[in-house]
């Protein structure tokens, strides 16, 4: 029988792990509920992999976050049209784009029809919609707020593909720049060197150091290829060693954040990330703790998620979170200012996506300007490469037309 690895919290909000054995994901969490514990993480015992909140939702492929995204958001505006769930479910798959998309939908559908509650529908497809969406969807559904839940859920995605689709694209010239001037190297040292060796060589001219160099580029690119390919392998290997060990991979993720831009990027990032995902349980319903605890798993860097994580064991104890947070992990100082406003009006969910908003917008600022130095940086540089080869063929063009003067 399948095992199921749980977290879930019980009556008195004490904290339970452990493994269970079922004939399928709704039926351990049918025996937990049972068993008087509120389950809000499932999966299979030997699954791997981190939860969706940090490596972005798929349903299989590059397509999968575009189609989860259209199915939430075509979900919670018919939802929120006060349109039955069967009906709406029916609508998006009729509007479904992709074949996947409308078998997912199908699925969910005929499970909706046999009585079972749309998170338990959703829990049977944990390789789609993983245990903290479902947990997400289940606090919508026992609080009746479940249009207001994918709403929330749809902002969510669309702001992560937004910021995934503007960094894309500010890479597109860069990226063409590379390609270009490789294929400009190419010609030159395939093409145009060796056509001007033989005049030296035949003239009895000393070849120039460096058409000398390009020429045993050719004749070596095997090997420098094959040697590249192995120093990538071993570094490689190298980096996997030095992850594969929690403590090593904590120690390089707090070295990652003391490094001079990068490292402010890296917390800016992680922080935008936990406290989107918070403040969205939070407004959905899920209570504080398991919140907490499941908007831990989109903090990226190791360092930083053990001082969230410890902020946890604090505000179990009684502690606010904003001086929880501000004991165990160094985030900016203006997010923990602002979740202490939230707190202390009892707003904390939308001052915790207010904090988002403005370290998103903060990131992407940084990213652009970034890139906007990026791509003239790349070009002087890629231009004095290429005058560098260049120059050599001018001059070997010079000296070919001195020989051919005298």
């Amino acid at each position: 029988m399948p095992r199921f690895r749980y977290q879930a919290y019980g009556t008195d909000g004490s904290f339970a792990e452990g493994t269970i054995e079922a004939a399928s994901a709704a039926a351990a969490d049918a025996a937990l509920w049972a068993q008087g514990l509120s389950p809000f993480q499932m999966r299979a015992a030997d699954a791997a992999g981190t939860k969706w909140w940090n490596r972005e939702i798929t349903l299989g492929g590059g397509s999968g976050r575009a189609d989860l995204l259209a199915f939430t958001r075509a979900f919670s505006t018919l939802s929120a049209a006060d349109i039955p769930m069967d009906d709406a479910l029916r609508i998006v798959q009729t509007q479904a784009a992709s074949a996947r998309l409308r078998t997912l939908v199908e699925t969910l559908l005929a499970e909706v029809l046999n009585g079972r509650p749309l998170s338990e529908a959703m829990q049977g497809q944990p390789q789609v919609f993983p245990a903290d969406y479902v947990a997400v969807i289940r606090a919508g559904e026992s609080g009746g707020r479940l249009a207001q839940v994918l709403t929330e859920l749809a902002d969510l995605l669309e702001r992560r593909a937004e910021i995934r689709a503007r960094v894309q694209s500010a890479l597109i010239y860069p990226s063409m720049l590379i390609a270009l001037s490789l294929a400009t190297l190419a010609i030159i040292v395939g093409g145009v060197i060796p056509s001007m060796a033989p005049i030296f060589t035949q003239s009895g001219k000393p070849v120039p150091l460096t058409i000398q160099l390009m020429l045993a580029l050719k004749a070596h690119w095997l090997e420098i290829v094959i040697g590249c390919v192995s120093a990538a392998a071993l570094l490689a290997m190298a980096i996997a060693f030095a992850l594969a060990d929690a403590g090593r991979r904590r120690r390089l993720d707090a070295l990652a954040l003391r490094l001079p831009l990068l490292g402010d990027v890296l917390l800016h990032q992680d922080t935008a990330r936990f406290a989107r995902t918070l403040g969205t349980m939070l407004a959905a319903g899920v209570p504080l703790i398991a919140a907490t605890r499941s908007a831990s798993d989109v903090v990226g860097n190791r360092h930083l998620r053990a001082g969230v994580e410890q902020a946890i064991e604090a505000v179990q104890q009684g502690t606010a979170l904003h001086r929880a947070l501000r004991e165990a992990v160094a985030l900016p100082a203006v997010a923990l200012q602002m979740i202490a406003v939230g707190e202390e009006a009892g707003r904390l969910d939308r001052m915790l996506l207010r904090v988002a908003e403005m370290l998103e917008k903060q990131l992407q600022t940084r990213v652009d300007r970034f890139m906007a130095a990026l791509t003239p940086a790349m070009t002087v540089g890629i231009a004095l490469v290429i005058g560098a080869l260049i120059m050599p063929v001018m001059n070997a063009v010079l000296s070919i037309n001195d020989l051919a003067g005298r």
